[in-house]
């Protein structure tokens, strides 16, 4: 029964995000998709469990790196910071977000994230700690860039 009540929580959160924020993405709850205040305020709800997330790139950081009790080598990761999704231009730092450098250096197709992009991101919650959720990101795709950059 308390699964039950969980997924339909879930379903009802994707629906209301995917109706009010993203309608051009056409997400589904199905597919999965958290909003970000909910994964920042119910972090241990999420742990050890893959999520997909939309939001806006704010900057790379080192916030999720080198710190011993979620531990992301700074050599071989860089930190991704997203924008709150009721205030664009303030960092949402409570979501640790931590890349492989490997994701940005596919000669094919490089990465290349500038702020204000639009961002899809397939990740797993590694870790919770000091009440924040930290994310290994798994593959990230821009859906939209931010009009200023074209």
């Amino acid at each position: 029964m308390t699964r039950l009540v969980k997924l339909l929580f879930l379903c009802l959160l994707c629906l209301n995000f995917s109706t009010a924020k993203a309608n051009d993405l056409n997400l589904l709850c199905d597919g999965g998709f958290i909003p970000l205040q909910d994964l920042v305020q119910n972090p241990k709800l999420y742990k050890n469990k893959k999520v997909k997330i939309v939001g806006d790139f704010f900057s790379f950081s080192s916030l999720p790196l080198d710190y011993p009790n979620a531990f992301k080598d700074s050599k071989k990761f860089i930190g991704i910071v997203l924008s709150r999704p009721d205030q664009k231009q303030i960092p949402l730092v409570e979501l640790k977000l931590a890349a492989k450098l490997e994701l940005f250096k596919d000669e094919k197709k490089p990465l290349v994230i500038e702020h204000g992009d639009q961002v899809k991101i397939n990740a797993k919650v590694y870790e919770v700690a000091l009440g924040e959720p930290w994310l290994e990101i798994s593959s990230i795709e821009i859906v939209r860039k931010n009009a200023e950059h074209g």
